[in-house]
């Protein structure tokens, strides 16, 4: 928002904005829908239901906790200087170098790598 001049103070409320709120924030939600679609995505096949306890939500945790470099003195590939988080509110988004709040300050378990490189391994084979 700061990037592109937008003065939105109802974003980030998602959905328990009323509609007309909604409706204001279209713009905005097209250009960032715009510089989303430019970025490469990759995604794990983790047949799991989403919480806590699974799977899904032990990859999300360590990948998060890995690449984070929330109060870290030697930088784990630190983002680049235009990178759109740098302009974040968010404390912990413009001190991790990730889109995220969650997770950033933990510290990652090692075994996650591996179950990592088996669930890449899955999606190599099933190619």
């Amino acid at each position: 928002m700061e990037q592109d001049g937008y003065e939105c103070a109802t974003w980030g409320l998602k959905n328990f904005a009323p509609r007309e709120v909604r409706d204001s924030e279209h713009d905005l939600e097209r250009s960032v829908s715009r510089k989303l679609r430019a970025m490469p995505f990759l995604w794990l096949s983790i047949e799991d239901e989403a919480g806590p306890q699974s799977l899904r939500g032990y990859i999300e945790r360590n990948a998060i906790a890995l690449l984070s470099n929330y109060a870290k003195q030697q930088l784990l590939d630190p983002p680049s200087c235009n990178w759109l988080g740098h302009c974040c509110d968010r404390e912990r988004v413009r001190n991790s170098g990730l889109w995220n709040s969650n997770h950033v300050d933990e510290t990652y378990d090692p075994a996650f790598l591996v179950r990592l490189d088996n669930l890449v391994r899955e999606m190599e084979v099933a190619e």
